[in-house]
Protein backbone atom coordinates (compact mmCIF):
# COMPACT_ATOMS: atom_id res chain seq x y z
CA UNK A 1 0.00 0.00 0.00
CA UNK A 2 2.87 2.55 0.99
CA UNK A 3 4.48 1.61 -2.65
CA UNK A 4 1.56 2.36 -4.47
CA UNK A 5 0.57 5.30 -2.51
CA UNK A 6 4.10 6.68 -3.19
CA UNK A 7 3.75 5.67 -6.93
CA UNK A 8 0.52 7.57 -7.42
CA UNK A 9 2.12 10.54 -5.59
CA UNK A 10 5.21 10.51 -7.83
CA UNK A 11 2.90 9.82 -11.10
CA UNK A 12 0.10 12.99 -9.96
CA UNK A 13 3.50 15.11 -9.91
CA UNK A 14 4.86 14.22 -12.79
CA UNK A 15 1.52 14.06 -14.82
CA UNK A 16 -0.84 16.33 -12.83
CA UNK A 17 1.09 18.66 -10.61
CA UNK A 18 4.06 20.04 -12.46
CA UNK A 19 1.76 19.94 -15.82
CA UNK A 20 -1.03 22.19 -14.12
CA UNK A 21 2.17 24.10 -12.96
CA UNK A 22 3.53 25.18 -15.93
CA UNK A 23 -0.12 26.10 -17.35
CA UNK A 24 -1.01 28.54 -14.45
CA UNK A 25 2.70 30.09 -14.98
CA UNK A 26 1.54 30.63 -18.75
CA UNK A 27 -1.82 31.87 -18.09
CA UNK A 28 -0.15 34.62 -15.69
CA UNK A 29 2.61 35.57 -18.68
CA UNK A 30 -0.52 35.96 -21.07
CA UNK A 31 -2.13 37.90 -18.53
CA UNK A 32 0.45 40.45 -18.47
CA UNK A 33 0.40 40.27 -22.15
CA UNK A 34 3.53 37.82 -22.64
CA UNK A 35 2.43 36.08 -25.94
CA UNK A 36 5.90 34.05 -26.49
CA UNK A 37 7.33 30.71 -25.78
CA UNK A 38 4.70 28.04 -27.07
CA UNK A 39 4.05 25.64 -24.18
CA UNK A 40 4.78 22.04 -25.11
CA UNK A 41 3.70 19.68 -22.10
CA UNK A 42 4.89 16.37 -24.33
CA UNK A 43 1.47 14.70 -23.28
CA UNK A 44 -1.79 13.40 -25.07
CA UNK A 45 -4.16 13.90 -22.46
CA UNK A 46 -6.68 16.79 -21.44
CA UNK A 47 -3.61 18.77 -20.05
CA UNK A 48 -1.90 18.03 -23.12
CA UNK A 49 -4.96 19.66 -25.39
CA UNK A 50 -5.31 22.48 -22.70
CA UNK A 51 -1.80 23.49 -23.69
CA UNK A 52 -2.08 23.49 -27.59
CA UNK A 53 -5.53 25.34 -27.78
CA UNK A 54 -3.86 27.85 -25.19
CA UNK A 55 -0.83 28.49 -27.49
CA UNK A 56 -2.99 28.70 -30.16
CA UNK A 57 -5.10 31.53 -28.25
CA UNK A 58 -1.62 32.94 -28.12
CA UNK A 59 -1.22 32.81 -31.75
CA UNK A 60 -4.29 34.57 -32.46
CA UNK A 61 -3.85 37.20 -30.38
CA UNK A 62 -0.32 37.60 -31.28
CA UNK A 63 -1.51 38.34 -34.93
CA UNK A 64 -4.69 40.52 -33.74
CA UNK A 65 -2.26 42.96 -31.68
CA UNK A 66 0.19 42.76 -34.49
CA UNK A 67 -3.01 44.19 -37.03
CA UNK A 68 -4.04 46.47 -34.21
CA UNK A 69 -0.77 48.11 -33.54
CA UNK A 70 -0.66 48.25 -37.57
CA UNK A 71 -4.06 49.84 -37.96
CA UNK A 72 -3.33 52.78 -35.38
CA UNK A 73 0.14 53.47 -36.67
CA UNK A 74 -2.15 54.12 -39.86
CA UNK A 75 -4.21 56.45 -38.45
CA UNK A 76 -1.92 58.60 -36.53
CA UNK A 77 -0.07 59.03 -39.69
CA UNK A 78 -3.14 60.10 -41.53
CA UNK A 79 -3.54 62.11 -38.81
CA UNK A 80 -0.02 63.49 -39.16
CA UNK A 81 -1.05 64.63 -42.90
CA UNK A 82 -4.14 65.97 -41.77
CA UNK A 83 -2.11 68.49 -39.56
CA UNK A 84 0.28 68.61 -42.14
CA UNK A 85 -2.44 69.63 -44.75
CA UNK A 86 -3.63 72.45 -41.92
CA UNK A 87 0.33 73.60 -42.23
CA UNK A 88 0.72 73.78 -45.65
CA UNK A 89 -1.12 76.79 -46.94
CA UNK A 90 0.18 78.69 -44.07
CA UNK A 91 3.57 77.63 -45.12
CA UNK A 92 3.20 78.63 -49.18
CA UNK A 93 2.21 81.58 -47.79
CA UNK A 94 5.59 81.96 -46.08
CA UNK A 95 7.61 81.26 -48.55
CA UNK A 96 6.21 83.81 -51.17
CA UNK A 97 8.26 86.56 -49.16
CA UNK A 98 11.66 84.56 -49.65
CA UNK A 99 10.73 83.25 -53.27
CA UNK A 100 10.30 87.13 -54.10
CA UNK A 101 13.34 88.29 -52.64
CA UNK A 102 15.32 85.16 -54.62
CA UNK A 103 14.09 86.15 -57.33
CA UNK A 104 14.29 89.75 -57.37
CA UNK A 105 18.29 89.61 -56.13
CA UNK A 106 18.96 86.54 -58.81
CA UNK A 107 17.20 89.04 -61.62
CA UNK A 108 20.07 92.01 -60.39
CA UNK A 109 23.09 89.92 -61.01
CA UNK A 110 21.72 88.25 -64.25
CA UNK A 111 21.26 91.93 -65.51
CA UNK A 112 24.38 92.88 -64.20
CA UNK A 113 22.64 95.70 -62.24
CA UNK A 114 24.97 94.66 -59.10
CA UNK A 115 28.87 94.34 -59.61
CA UNK A 116 31.58 93.85 -56.33
CA UNK A 117 30.30 94.06 -53.01
CA UNK A 118 26.85 94.48 -54.24
CA UNK A 119 26.85 91.49 -56.41
CA UNK A 120 28.53 89.60 -53.37
CA UNK A 121 25.46 91.25 -50.53
CA UNK A 122 22.98 89.73 -53.46
CA UNK A 123 24.21 86.65 -53.57
CA UNK A 124 24.21 86.21 -49.18
CA UNK A 125 20.89 87.30 -49.08
CA UNK A 126 20.02 85.00 -52.28
CA UNK A 127 21.47 81.70 -50.06
CA UNK A 128 20.11 82.79 -46.66
CA UNK A 129 16.34 83.47 -48.22
CA UNK A 130 16.92 79.95 -49.34
CA UNK A 131 18.13 78.00 -46.25
CA UNK A 132 15.25 79.78 -44.42
CA UNK A 133 12.67 78.12 -47.34
CA UNK A 134 14.47 75.00 -46.93
CA UNK A 135 14.20 75.01 -43.27
CA UNK A 136 10.66 75.58 -43.49
CA UNK A 137 10.19 72.12 -45.50
CA UNK A 138 11.81 70.66 -43.62
CA UNK A 139 10.08 71.09 -40.98
CA UNK A 140 7.23 70.15 -42.75
CA UNK A 141 8.73 67.30 -44.43
CA UNK A 142 10.28 65.77 -40.32
CA UNK A 143 6.68 65.94 -38.68
CA UNK A 144 5.32 63.93 -41.58
CA UNK A 145 7.63 61.29 -41.94
CA UNK A 146 6.79 58.02 -40.58
CA UNK A 147 9.04 56.79 -37.71
CA UNK A 148 9.28 53.62 -35.50
CA UNK A 149 8.44 54.29 -31.99
CA UNK A 150 11.63 54.92 -29.94
CA UNK A 151 11.47 56.23 -26.39
CA UNK A 152 14.55 58.26 -25.28
CA UNK A 153 14.76 61.49 -22.65
CA UNK A 154 12.40 64.61 -24.26
CA UNK A 155 12.95 68.24 -23.22
CA UNK A 156 9.10 69.50 -23.06
CA UNK A 157 9.88 72.72 -22.93
CA UNK A 158 11.89 72.22 -26.28
CA UNK A 159 9.78 70.27 -27.67
CA UNK A 160 7.37 73.21 -27.33
CA UNK A 161 9.53 75.73 -28.62
CA UNK A 162 9.61 73.12 -31.98
CA UNK A 163 6.12 73.10 -32.06
CA UNK A 164 5.67 76.41 -31.93
CA UNK A 165 7.93 77.68 -34.61
CA UNK A 166 6.41 74.71 -36.58
CA UNK A 167 2.51 76.52 -36.43
CA UNK A 168 3.41 80.20 -36.44
CA UNK A 169 2.90 80.61 -39.89
CA UNK A 170 -0.77 79.44 -39.21
CA UNK A 171 -1.11 81.35 -36.12
CA UNK A 172 0.33 84.39 -37.57
CA UNK A 173 -2.35 84.14 -40.53
CA UNK A 174 -5.32 84.40 -37.64
CA UNK A 175 -3.18 87.18 -35.64
CA UNK A 176 -2.53 84.30 -33.11
CA UNK A 177 0.45 84.67 -30.74
CA UNK A 178 2.20 81.43 -29.30
CA UNK A 179 3.99 81.77 -26.21
CA UNK A 180 6.01 78.89 -24.93
CA UNK A 181 7.42 78.24 -21.33
CA UNK A 182 11.45 79.06 -20.86
CA UNK A 183 13.50 76.27 -21.64
CA UNK A 184 14.42 74.27 -18.10
CA UNK A 185 16.39 70.95 -18.17
CA UNK A 186 14.75 69.39 -15.38
CA UNK A 187 11.41 69.28 -17.81
CA UNK A 188 12.13 66.20 -19.08
CA UNK A 189 10.35 62.70 -19.41
CA UNK A 190 11.25 59.22 -21.35
CA UNK A 191 9.11 59.64 -24.62
CA UNK A 192 8.62 59.42 -28.09
CA UNK A 193 9.76 62.79 -29.56
CA UNK A 194 7.80 62.52 -32.65
CA UNK A 195 4.39 60.75 -31.49
CA UNK A 196 4.39 63.35 -28.17
CA UNK A 197 5.58 66.53 -31.21
CA UNK A 198 2.05 64.95 -32.95
CA UNK A 199 0.42 65.24 -29.56
CA UNK A 200 1.38 68.95 -28.77
CA UNK A 201 1.13 69.97 -32.13
CA UNK A 202 -2.66 68.71 -32.52
CA UNK A 203 -3.38 70.48 -29.46
CA UNK A 204 -1.92 73.95 -30.19
CA UNK A 205 -3.31 73.84 -33.81
CA UNK A 206 -7.06 73.33 -32.69
CA UNK A 207 -6.15 76.42 -29.94
CA UNK A 208 -5.67 78.17 -33.34
CA UNK A 209 -8.46 77.45 -34.87
CA UNK A 210 -10.93 78.00 -31.82
CA UNK A 211 -9.39 81.22 -32.34
CA UNK A 212 -11.13 82.78 -35.60
CA UNK A 213 -10.60 86.59 -34.45
CA UNK A 214 -7.61 86.32 -32.97
CA UNK A 215 -6.19 85.23 -29.41
CA UNK A 216 -3.56 83.72 -27.56
CA UNK A 217 -2.26 80.33 -27.39
CA UNK A 218 0.07 79.61 -23.77
CA UNK A 219 2.24 76.87 -23.68
CA UNK A 220 3.16 76.34 -19.97
CA UNK A 221 5.02 73.35 -18.36
CA UNK A 222 5.46 72.21 -14.55
CA UNK A 223 5.60 69.90 -12.00
CA UNK A 224 2.68 68.84 -9.97
CA UNK A 225 1.24 66.99 -7.24
CA UNK A 226 -1.60 64.86 -8.94
CA UNK A 227 -2.93 61.67 -8.08
CA UNK A 228 -4.38 59.86 -11.64
CA UNK A 229 -7.96 58.80 -12.61
CA UNK A 230 -8.58 55.36 -12.35
CA UNK A 231 -8.12 55.00 -16.13
CA UNK A 232 -4.33 55.04 -15.50
CA UNK A 233 -3.02 52.24 -13.72
CA UNK A 234 -0.11 54.13 -12.07
CA UNK A 235 0.49 55.11 -8.63
CA UNK A 236 2.55 57.76 -9.31
CA UNK A 237 1.63 61.25 -7.33
CA UNK A 238 4.18 63.53 -9.32
CA UNK A 239 3.92 64.27 -12.87
CA UNK A 240 5.03 66.37 -15.37
CA UNK A 241 2.38 68.60 -16.63
CA UNK A 242 2.07 70.57 -19.99
CA UNK A 243 -1.13 72.59 -20.60
CA UNK A 244 -2.19 74.55 -23.41
CA UNK A 245 -4.44 77.06 -22.83
CA UNK A 246 -6.50 79.03 -25.45
CA UNK A 247 -8.25 82.15 -25.44
CA UNK A 248 -10.78 81.01 -27.71
CA UNK A 249 -14.60 79.76 -28.04
CA UNK A 250 -14.59 76.85 -25.13
CA UNK A 251 -16.82 73.92 -25.31
CA UNK A 252 -20.15 72.68 -23.25
CA UNK A 253 -20.14 69.82 -21.06
CA UNK A 254 -21.59 67.34 -24.02
CA UNK A 255 -18.82 68.79 -26.22
CA UNK A 256 -16.30 67.97 -23.43
CA UNK A 257 -17.66 64.36 -23.03
CA UNK A 258 -17.43 63.76 -26.26
CA UNK A 259 -14.44 65.48 -27.39
CA UNK A 260 -11.58 62.05 -27.18
CA UNK A 261 -14.27 59.69 -29.33
CA UNK A 262 -12.83 58.83 -32.57
CA UNK A 263 -14.29 60.82 -35.85
CA UNK A 264 -15.89 63.52 -33.11
CA UNK A 265 -15.86 66.99 -34.26
CA UNK A 266 -17.30 69.96 -34.23
CA UNK A 267 -16.16 71.43 -37.54
CA UNK A 268 -17.63 71.78 -41.01
CA UNK A 269 -17.55 68.95 -43.24
CA UNK A 270 -14.25 68.80 -44.72
CA UNK A 271 -12.32 71.08 -42.02
CA UNK A 272 -11.48 67.93 -39.73
CA UNK A 273 -11.55 63.98 -39.10
CA UNK A 274 -12.29 63.88 -35.71
CA UNK A 275 -9.16 61.35 -35.60
CA UNK A 276 -6.81 64.21 -33.73
CA UNK A 277 -7.83 64.71 -30.40
CA UNK A 278 -8.25 60.85 -29.88
CA UNK A 279 -4.91 59.87 -31.62
CA UNK A 280 -3.23 61.92 -29.41
CA UNK A 281 -5.30 60.51 -26.13
CA UNK A 282 -3.81 57.19 -26.97
CA UNK A 283 -0.49 58.17 -27.55
CA UNK A 284 -0.36 59.68 -24.32
CA UNK A 285 -2.13 56.82 -22.59
CA UNK A 286 0.64 54.56 -24.02
CA UNK A 287 3.08 56.89 -22.20
CA UNK A 288 1.47 56.19 -18.95
CA UNK A 289 -0.41 59.25 -19.07
CA UNK A 290 -3.68 61.26 -19.71
CA UNK A 291 -5.01 64.56 -21.27
CA UNK A 292 -7.69 66.15 -19.00
CA UNK A 293 -9.63 69.21 -20.38
CA UNK A 294 -10.99 72.29 -18.81
CA UNK A 295 -13.26 74.77 -20.58
CA UNK A 296 -16.47 76.87 -20.66
CA UNK A 297 -18.48 78.44 -23.60
CA UNK A 298 -16.72 81.48 -23.97
CA UNK A 299 -14.11 81.46 -21.99
CA UNK A 300 -11.32 79.48 -23.66
CA UNK A 301 -10.29 75.44 -23.06
CA UNK A 302 -6.96 74.62 -21.43
CA UNK A 303 -5.90 70.79 -21.88
CA UNK A 304 -3.21 69.34 -20.19
CA UNK A 305 -1.24 66.32 -20.79
CA UNK A 306 0.19 64.84 -17.84
CA UNK A 307 2.90 62.42 -17.79
CA UNK A 308 5.43 60.33 -15.97
CA UNK A 309 8.32 62.57 -14.27
CA UNK A 310 11.71 61.66 -15.70
CA UNK A 311 13.57 58.75 -16.91
CA UNK A 312 13.14 55.02 -16.91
Amino acid sequence: MIVAAALALLLGVLFIGRPISRLAAKARRVGTGDLSGPLDLHQRDELGELASEINLMCERLSDERGARESATEQLRHADRLTTVGKLASGIAHELGTPLNVVSGRARLIRDREVDGNEAIESARIVAEQADRMTALIRQLLDFARPRALQKAPVNITSLAARVAELVQTIAKKTQVAVTVPDHDDTFVVEADDGQLHQVVTNLVVNAIHAMPDGGTVTIGAGIVDHTPPPHVERTDTRWLALAIRDTGTGMDDETKRRIFEPFFTTKQVGDGTGLGLSVSWGIVREHGGWIDVASSPGNGSTFTVYLPVGIA
